[in-house]
């Protein structure tokens, strides 16, 4: 599970600023569902790549582990590796976890590289505890750029057709990026309850640490909630808290 499919330019994912950005990004997110206080819970980042946003959120939590697929990355990651932060070479497809046994999962930027998305959604709900939450972000299919490659309607091609204009344009060889549309994730994430805060993080940018991501389309956080809301089906971007329900009688943290 390669976060840095081909044509994806690495230098973003080992830059130390942006990395740390989104991580008060995603401990933000996390407050407003579980509180302040994260110190009790373990956190599993799934495609973790070079393991910095792995390393700014592990402070916050009893434990956590970072799980990536790509062996020069997860070599890099582990030089970050402490008491209560852990790095492992795994696929997210096939989680090397326990059942149960995580209380926070973070997935960002990964659905759209692995094979079956499916597979993933269904380890993260393996894996999490009842009652446990996970952080997921990822790219739309219905935008009309395809972000990785920096190209327009590339995504939307025929496959062979893509990947002519991946290699004319020297991105890639192949389009190797598989996103999904708003309707078909929900759908694919039923069993959670799903709590998006995309249209939050528009509005209050400076809280949740994105507005230099928003860069020259800051002008939106000033557009009215309800247009917002109507525009999320072609928003660049999910960010998304999923809860796997608790047991019958359980009691637990509550978004």
């Amino acid at each position: 599970m390669n976060r840095m499919g081909e044509g994806i330019a690495k230098g973003q994912l080992a830059d130390e600023a942006s990395r740390a950005r989104k991580a008060a990004k995603i401990l933000a997110v996390l407050e407003s569902v579980l509180g302040a206080d994260l110190s009790e819970l373990v956190c599993l980042d799934v495609g973790c790549s070079f393991g910095l946003i792995t390393k700014h959120l592990a402070p916050r939590f009893r434990f956590t582990l970072g799980v990536e697929y790509d062996l020069q990355a997860i070599q890099e990651a582990n030089k970050w590796s402490a008491e209560h932060l852990s790095f492992v070479r795994g696929d997210g497809q096939c989680l090397p976890i326990q059942d149960e046994t995580v209380d926070v999962v973070i997935c960002t930027q990964v659905y759209e590289h692995v094979a079956s998305d499916q597979a993933l959604f269904a380890e993260i709900e393996r894996v999490l505890a009842p009652g446990g939450v996970c952080f997921f972000s990822g790219p739309n299919r219905l935008y009309p750029v395809e972000q990785h490659y920096g190209l327009p309607i590339v995504h939307w091609l025929p496959a062979a057709l893509a990947a002519r204009l991946l290699r004319a344009f020297g991105r890639a060889k192949e389009l190797d990026i598989h996103s999904g549309t708003l309707w078909a994730l929900r759908r694919k994430l039923r069993h959670f309850a799903i709590q998006d805060f995309t249209v939050d993080m528009l509005q209050n940018p400076d809280h949740y640490a994105c507005r230099e991501e928003m860069g020259r389309l800051g002008w939106i956080s000033h557009l009215p909630r309800w247009l917002l809301k109507a525009i999320m089906p072609l928003a660049p971007n999910f960010n998304w808290v999923l809860k796997k329900p608790a047991r019958s009688g359980q009691g637990g943290r509550s978004p």
